[in-house]
């Protein structure tokens, strides 16, 4: 079961083999997985590479001797282990005679590093780079562990309102930038520096893409709903956004199409459906441009339960 909702791992029992057992409680919001987890003796835990994801330890007591490559730290309460997606990982604890449950985070890689990309107005197109140690004591790291400790509340209770769709995107984009935030990585320093805002002009024109994606929409309705000529449109996009218009339009319906791909019921919904609902109507071209820019297949994300 763990495997099946982390990484395929190997477990080496250090203990009395004779008491061993694990225990888990796991949902998923959205891209976040996060579970509670707990082996009844020592154990020594091994995976490769995470690749896709990215992952937080935080021992509700206790400690967890872990690493991530060659980094090595000892996780606590008040010192979560944060592990990268290129990195081969392994974890030694629960030698405690005492029930010591871990809190573990699974974070889809291709969503944090969009997080990331949408604060700092850049691709990412390099693994985030984080520091082992996230210190759970500073004020930041207080905030953001107290939601995930909030989030830990509702996993027994599958009525759960952080397990609704609608509450689950938002609530793991918070767990997403509260971490980019909290910790420590190669670009932490770039989210406290002040950005420009964009021009009011290729603002009003965001939003206006935002608001009417489905509609049939042009450069020249666009410029028009703006008060701009479509040249200014073009040149305020280009030296803003480095694109175009249609070109971010294609972005925000990918953008949409994922959001309602990954809260689908794929016993109702298909992907042709989806990708028509948001204007693609070629869906070799749609699933093609969708692996591109989130690096899974429309129908992986359909796939995707949305809670378990």
């Amino acid at each position: 079961m763990g495997s099946d909702l982390y990484y395929p791992h190997e477990v080496r029992v250090l203990g009395d083999e004779h008491i061993f057992q694990m225990r888990m409680t796991a949902a998923s919001f959205g891209p976040v997985t996060l579970g509670r987890l707990d082996y009844s003796t020592e154990v020594e835990i091994f995976t490769n590479e995470l690749r896709d994801s990215y992952q937080v330890n935080i021992p509700m007591r206790g400690e967890l001797v872990t690493g991530s490559g060659r980094a090595r730290t000892v996780a606590t309460p008040h010192c979560a282990a944060v592990y990268r997606c290129d990195q081969r990982t392994l974890l030694r604890g629960w030698a405690s005679p005492y029930p010591t449950p871990v809190l573990a985070l699974k974070i889809d890689r291709r969503a944090l590093e969009d997080q990331l990309a949408a604060r700092l107005g850049t691709e990412i197109v390099d693994p985030i780079v984080f520091g082992m140690d996230l210190d759970l004591d500073t004020v930041v790291g207080r905030q953001w562990l107290s939601l995930v400790e909030g989030l830990s509340h509702q996993l027994d209770s599958p009525e759960a309102l952080a397990l609704h769709p609608i509450v689950s995107t938002p609530m793991a984009e918070c767990l997403m930038s509260g971490l980019l935030v909290a910790a420590e990585h190669d670009y932490r320093a770039r989210l406290y520096e002040p950005k420009p805002a964009l021009p009011g002009i290729v603002r009003l024109a965001v939003d206006y893409l935002e608001a009417h994606a489905q509609q049939p929409l042009t450069v020249a309705r666009v410029a028009k709903n703006v008060g701009v000529s479509v040249r200014s449109l073009q040149v305020g996009f280009q030296n803003s956004l480095g694109t175009t218009p249609m070109r971010q339009l294609k972005i925000i319906r990918l953008q949409k199409a994922r959001k309602d791909l990954l809260e689908a019921d794929p016993a109702n919904e298909g992907v042709t459906e989806i990708a028509q609902r948001w204007g693609f109507l070629h869906v070799g071209r749609f699933a093609g441009e969708y692996k591109e820019t989130f690096g899974v297949s429309p129908s992986e994300d359909l796939r995707t339960v949305p809670f378990r």
